[in-house]
């Protein structure tokens, strides 16, 4: 399979997630912010301002875990007044960040990037740039 292909195929698996109802915008970033893919309804402008800040949040939490030994990042979740946003781990260099209505059933939208995250592990694989931000992120680091 070549990497557009996989590309197109991410991008199908990401629009089909913004088919659940309430769910606004899907995308998948990499650990340093960057997006990987997002659906086809997500501007270009708005996709990379959620990756980058999936990307923070995901990072501040995982800072939070390491210093009370509390475990790996499942998921962030920010209910906001109208909407609200899930970021979850998606392999080990990528994130799922998922934008819904406030109105969205959290269950479902939990199971469906479990699914999500488990259909798509194989183009999940982002590589991570090697920069401060990121050695933060490894196992073993210290805050």
């Amino acid at each position: 399979m070549t990497h557009s292909a996989s590309q197109n195929d991410l991008t199908w698996i990401l629009d089909d997630l913004v088919e659940v109802p309430d769910v606004v915008y899907a995308v998948v970033l990499s650990t340093d912010g960057l997006i990987v893919q997002k659906s086809t309804s997500l501007p270009q402008d708005a996709g990379e301002l959620l990756a980058a800040g999936a990307s923070s949040l995901h990072s501040i939490a995982a800072g939070m875990g390491r210093r009370f030994d509390s475990g790996p990042v499942q998921q962030v979740i920010i209910e906001y007044e109208g909407r609200t946003l899930f970021v979850a781990a998606a392999g080990q260099n990528a994130r799922l960040a998922v934008l819904c209505e406030q109105s969205v059933d959290m269950g479902t939208v939990a199971y469906e990037m479990s699914r999500l995250v488990t259909r798509i592990g194989d183009y999940l694989g982002s590589e991570a740039r090697l920069d401060g931000a990121l050695l933060a992120d490894r196992p073993g680091s210290k805050p």
